[in-house]
């Protein structure tokens, strides 16, 4: 949340155009204050934020790109713009402020403006041009926050500025659709009815809000003759089945549109499958800390837009209040319906300073509930240790999974609690410094010994997972890294045999998963005939080992590679999008002990098995 108090006689704001924008699409803006009974004195300030993803404002070049212009009504009131509030605070609060777009300041002198006097402020303004803004490339409703310091003394609680009670805000909407998501389930039995997922997006990845309900579906099997049977705001199903077994890609064609899109691979099996492979992201980010949207509207969108099966909030904790705590865990048991869509409980541990076991954690409870605790504060009181809180999280069945980008792995490790790392998100592949998508803090600073794989090479027993640390409210579907683009973000896939709270949470803790960079490959590991995630126990390591390996690429493959530790033993060059190996691996005294399996797509997808160890 804000933090910063609302006023109830500051006054009032409003945008104009206040339409509906395109996302991506171009505009002038104009935020007209109102003064309230307070009025601005002489030295006072209002504070006008543009939110992040729209074009940067910038006060110096009438001609480029987010310049800003401001007037007023009262001819005696003269005004003054910069980037810094004009009143400086020791310490100033800006990191905690500026979570969610980026300030101008403008100044009252001369004259006080009385109540009922208005500042016209122009975003976007260019003299005899096109609009000089461009607003955000996601949909979403986007808050154009308005605050003010009436008497120059920043006296307010927390910034110094106290925002007015009712905020204008611009609808961001998806452009006309260019291409057709298709979700399926990975796995179904032959002859069993499941439901198709057809998602209509635009070049951004938006979804069209009013799609289509006729359409040609075909698949490997022939074409189906059922059309379309449910529809939504956000997605239509249809009812399907395959007559034979294999590795299937449906494929649909809108009519209406021309438009057609290709599905996720399935694998339909002859028995019903022990174990099913579901779908989530359990790490991204509301309002209620440095995010967007309600937990509401996040779910939602998980839901019905990105069509996942599993999710969770991972707001960050220093951020949030007792009563938001109070809010997320409420919504988090609201959306949660077996069978249909599973929601966990959770939050983001930030202790992003000079401790020894600093870093980013994300915290999950099995239940509906779980106890808040932070190890700092919005205001940055003294770090709490996290071994302070080990036996509670621990006492309330909590598990932990690491966060690499901030260094999350560093040396912090309890084998009861720390199940997972994170080895993709949204800031990249945390697995090695090698990746095809380094990690985006590594190409500033060193992140040798602190990665996934140099938490294996420790000997942690971690298995892997990935997720999209997703700031914009869109889980399994973004890019968006709070201030800017990022990689795409990253899902977890989890080999359960059904769709509840217990059953993914059992094999998210007992390490039934991977990651993958946003494609939903189909992985399946084995050794000795154990899947990923398993300790083989009384079995001599150095003797022979059979590796099965099975990938459904959703693109061509390039490499499917085992590692041994930090060794590549086996790398199997592709020429389709699916591979069977069966290996045998003889090591030797002093080899790791651990085996995982590395996949890589000609579209730059990839994704990576949890490993399995031999006690």
């Amino acid at each position: 949340m804000r933090n910063e108090e609302i006023g109830t006689e500051n006054g009032t704001a409003i945008i104009q155009p206040d339409d509906e924008v395109i996302a991506d699409g171009p505009g002038i803006w104009t935020l007209l204050y109102t003064a309230g009974p307070q009025g601005i004195k002489p030295g006072g300030s209002v504070r006008f934020e543009i939110p992040y993803g729209f074009t940067m404002p910038q006060l110096l070049w009438a001609h480029d790109p987010g310049y800003c212009q401001v007037s007023c009504t009262q001819p005696g009131v003269e005004l003054s713009l910069s980037y810094d509030p004009p009143v400086t605070l020791e310490p100033e609060p800006f990191y905690y402020v500026t979570r969610w777009g980026r300030m101008v300041y403008v100044q009252v002198l001369g004259e006080k403006l009385e109540e009922g006097e208005q500042i016209e402020f122009v975003y976007g303004w260019r003299q005899g041009m096109d609009p000089g803004a461009y607003a955000q490339h996601f949909a979403a409703e986007a808050e154009f926050t308005v605050a003010t310091d009436v008497d120059g003394t920043r006296s307010a609680k927390f910034s110094g500025y106290t925002l007015i009670a009712e905020q204008p805000k611009l609808q961001v909407v998806a452009d006309e659709p260019t291409n057709l998501q298709i979700y399926l389930p990975s796995y179904v039995q032959m002859g069993e009815e499941f439901t198709a997922k057809i998602v209509a997006e635009d070049e951004e990845r938006n979804v069209a809000e009013e799609p289509s309900e006729d359409y040609i579906i075909d698949s490997t099997d022939g074409p189906f003759l059922g059309a379309a049977i449910g529809s939504g705001q956000w997605h239509n199903t249809a009812r399907l089945r395959f007559d034979m077994p294999g590795e299937k890609i449906v494929t649909v064609l809108d009519l209406d549109t021309a438009i057609t899109g290709r599905s996720n691979p399935v694998v339909a099996t002859p028995e019903p499958p022990e174990q099913r492979l579901y779908w989530g992201d359990i790490h991204g980010h509301t309002r209620l800390s440095d995010g967007l949207g309600s937990p509401e509207q996040y779910y939602t969108f998980g839901r019905e837009q990105a069509c996942l099966d599993f999710c969770a909030i991972a707001d960050h904790s220093q951020y949030i209040s007792d009563e938001d705590w109070e809010h997320i865990q409420e919504a988090t048991r609201q959306f949660n319906e077996p069978g249909r869509y599973v929601t966990l409980l959770g939050y983001e541990v930030s202790l992003n300073a000079p401790k020894p076991r600093h870093g980013d954690k994300c915290v999950y409870y099995p239940g509906d509930t779980g106890p808040l605790l932070r190890a700092t504060d919005i205001n940055r009181s003294e770090y709490a240790e996290l071994d302070e809180y080990t036996e509670e999280w621990k006492a309330a069945g909590a598990m932990m999974i690491l966060h690499q980008h901030a260094r999350g792995s560093e040396t912090y490790y309890d084998p009861d609690l720390v199940r997972l790392a994170e080895v993709y998100s949204i800031w990249g592949d945390s697995e090695t410094a090698e990746g095809a998508r380094p990690l985006l803090p590594s190409l500033e600073r060193d992140y040798a010994g602190v990665l996934a794989a140099d938490c294996l090479e420790k000997g942690w027993t971690l298995g892997f997972m990935a997720a999209s640390d997703d700031h914009a409210g869109r889980p399994g579907r973004t890019d968006w890294l709070r201030v800017r683009r990022a990689y795409p973000g990253g899902l977890a896939a989890v080999w359960a045999p059904e769709l509840t709270r217990e059953a993914i949470w059992d094999s998210l803790y007992n390490r039934r998963c991977y990651g993958t960079s946003g494609a939903r490959i189909i992985l399946e590991f084995f050794l000795d005939g154990e899947p990923m995630g398993s300790i083989i126990k009384n079995t001599p390591f150095a003797q022979a080992h059979r590796i099965e390996v099975m990938v459904c690429g959703t693109s061509r493959l390039t490499a499917v590679e085992v590692m041994r530790g930090r060794e590549l033993i086996y790398a199997h060059t592709c020429y389709g999008a699916t591979c069977r190996l069966d290996l045998m691996d003889e090591p030797e005294a002093g080899d790791a002990n651990y085996y995982y399996v590395r996949v890589l797509q000609a579209d730059g997808e990839m994704a990576w098995s949890s490993p399995i160890w031999v006690s």
